[in-house]
């Protein structure tokens, strides 16, 4: 006999375009974590009087379909959550950029490689793929450039050259995303220095902002392929999402979710699943800012961002909520430090309004393509208490709660960059 085991679940899901009805064509497969997003309808016993002793049938109380579901945050999946937890984006591309430092002023015969051309400087008459050395480094940075925006060559034309402050060769790619990433730069034996192997960077910003007068609705299926049984749950409202920031283990997103209602099938509904490349963050690649400074000592955080969601129980004759109605945004974490200073003490003694910043990023070069960026706008913390419980270390809590900037007309701006075009 077949049975079911974690390891092979799977997670699809997809917006809808009309709440409370599946949707079709091909669905989205996510990772996930666990999940316990599951319907339930209760018994409730029979009052009847005068049928002796024995027990009588139940009734069937309403059908309630909640659960949380637990996620990876990641590169390029964490951002159609997001778009169910605040709604839809505005998406940019961002060009990939780079530049080769150079230490001292490159003598004839030095060579640079750029997108895998050879750049030689000599001391006059260049042609093609050189450059004539100037009487410092700034001005032979100028012609440089120069030459390079003039070249003709199809490996350099894709990129803009500018002297950057007399040092450096800055390289910012033409084409906004990431396709940029992939040009080459090398600074051969030329006193350069180059930023890294390729230009970095390129790819697309999202932003979700706090406050959006109304929500998208998804449809979930948690399948269960060794049994067969798909459960299939429509009219999915994203009531919550809350984030850890640790010092080790992966980054996981903790969400609550609303539905309408539940039902099995015994294939997929989901079609041919589309699915992208898995991206994770860790929780060590983590920053924490106060009014754009980092913040030291830091040994913890946490946060969860509410949507205040109500369901709508009217009466019908298939037990099920008519929907779910977003009400008043409710942001609450917390902060552990190492006493080390006042900084946050003061913040809360003088109930100082502070601007709080929780960011994750891909280590090395790849941080400067994926990264996830949560701004909490105005943030109040209350005097905590700080107790000497041992000879180790002293640590203080501050439990925060994030409110609405007025200048800003938003709580929270949560910009999280990938090589994802958009999320429609």
């Amino acid at each position: 006999m077949a049975r079911s085991y974690g390891s092979a679940a799977t997670l699809l899901a997809l917006k809808e375009s009309t709440y409370g009805v599946k949707p079709t064509g091909n669905w989205e497969k996510f990772a996930f974590v666990s999940s316990d997003l599951s319907a339930e309808q209760n018994l409730i016993s029979s009052d009847l009087l005068g049928q002796g002793r024995e027990p009588r049938a139940p009734f069937r109380d309403v059908i309630n379909d909640e659960g949380n579901l637990v996620v990876p945050v990641e590169g390029r999946d964490f951002g159609r959550w997001l778009q169910l937890l605040l709604g839809n984006p505005v998406s940019a591309g961002v060009a990939a950029t780079g530049d080769i430092t150079f230490t001292a002023n490159p003598s004839a015969t030095h060579t640079i490689t750029i997108n895998g051309v050879t750049w030689t400087f000599v001391a006059s008459g260049a042609t093609g793929t050189q450059t004539n050395i100037g009487a410092n480094l700034n001005a032979t940075l100028t012609q440089l450039a120069t030459d390079l925006n003039a070249s003709v060559n199809a490996s350099i034309t894709p990129a803009t050259y500018s002297n950057g402050g007399g040092t450096k060769l800055n390289i910012v790619h033409d084409t906004l995303g990431a396709t940029g990433n992939n040009f080459t730069l090398a600074s051969g034996n030329a006193n350069g220095v180059a930023s890294g192997a390729t230009l970095s960077g390129g790819g697309f910003t999202h932003t979700f902002v706090s406050g959006a007068a109304s929500l998208p609705s998804f449809a979930a299926e948690i399948g269960h392929a060794n049994v067969p049984a798909y459960f299939v749950h429509t009219g999915c409202m994203l009531g919550s999402m809350a984030l850890n920031f640790q010092r080790s283990g992966a980054a996981n997103a903790t969400l609550n979710i609303i539905a309408q209602g539940e039902t099995r099938f015994a294939s997929t509904q989901g079609g041919t699943p589309t699915s992208r490349i898995y991206k994770p963050f860790s929780q060590f690649n983590g920053s924490i800012k106060r009014n754009g400074t980092s913040l030291a000592n830091i040994t913890g955080a946490q946060f969860t961002y509410s949507n205040g969601l109500q369901a709508v129980p009217t009466i019908r004759n298939d037990a099920l909520i008519e929907g779910v109605d977003p009400t008043t945004i409710s942001v609450n974490g917390s902060i552990d430090v190492r006493f080390a200073d006042t900084t946050l003490v003061d913040d809360a003694i003088n109930n100082n309004a502070i601007e709080l910043e929780l960011a994750y990023k891909l280590a090395g070069l790849d941080g400067n393509n994926f990264s996830l960026t949560w701004t909490f706008h105005e943030v109040y913390l209350p005097r905590p208490r700080i107790p000497v419980s041992g000879p180790g270390g002293v640590q203080a809590s501050f439990n925060w709660q994030a409110v609405y900037d007025d200048a800003l007309s938003k709580s929270v701006t949560v910009v999280l960059k990938n090589d994802v075009t958009s999320y429609p």
